[in-house]
């Protein structure tokens, strides 16, 4: 039976498909593989093997958007912010699934959040919420960086003015004689009641920025990493 016979040429195309198959399963058993093992030492605590993991699962399939959340993660634990944005990013738009896609969005500002970027942080929060609109979680962080990019744009006001005011204050000799009275009267008190007057003042402030960093830190969203 020759090679040009078609009973030979449904053979060979019938070899070709089923090694077509076998390498396309393979690769997919590999990258899931690499993304369980990589799931595994997340949980663990390992965060930097996780990473090499869902290293590998990409190089298996650079469109693994589940694999790109994780590897975001990764880097969040390793308070590698720039990388874990980037992933952040590519998953969310290579992700299909819009709850997913929200969560990716979610750490997105998150991220700019923390950085204190809290035009594209609330910007990545109205993305996410117009993927799953009722997750709270995403709410309450949009919320909290609007207030927080209110007080920014008046503490940058307040600055603002109070340079324009030592500026003008520079011009007038009046001023600048009552600023050099208040001085005087200023080096007049005792050193002890100066530096009590600041160790009060830095209490005080401690015991704000503990209330506000236990009532107003923004949440991140995991992927869970049972499967």
């Amino acid at each position: 039976m020759t090679s040009n016979s078609p009973f030979m040429k449904r053979l060979l195309s019938f070899i070709a498909i089923l090694i077509t198959t076998s390498v396309a399963l393979y690769a997919q058993n590999a990258e899931w593989s690499m993304l369980h093992q990589g799931n595994r030492a997340f949980k663990r605590g390992e965060w930097t093997k996780a990473e090499t993991y869902y290293r590998k699962a990409l190089k298996e399939n650079p469109r693994n958007s589940r694999a790109m959340f994780n590897l975001g993660d990764a880097y969040l634990a390793q308070k590698n912010g720039k990388d874990a944005l980037k992933c952040f990013v590519d998953a969310a738009k290579a992700e299909k699934n819009p709850a997913v896609r929200a969560m990716a969005y979610h750490n997105i500002g998150f991220i700019h959040q923390n950085n204190k970027d809290y035009e594209k942080a609330i910007d990545a929060y109205k993305e996410a919420l117009r993927n799953n609109p009722h997750d709270e979680d995403t709410r309450y962080n949009l919320a909290l960086c609007q207030k927080q990019r209110q007080q920014q744009q008046e503490e940058q006001q307040q600055e603002q003015e109070q340079q324009n005011q030592n500026s003008g204050n520079q011009s007038d000799p009046q001023q600048q004689d009552s600023n050099r009275q208040e001085q005087q009267e200023e080096q007049q008190m005792s050193q002890d009641n100066i530096e009590q007057i600041l160790n009060l003042t830095q209490q005080a402030e401690q015991q704000t920025r503990q209330k506000l960093d236990k009532a107003a830190q923004p949440r991140r969203k995991q992927l869970n990493k049972s499967w």
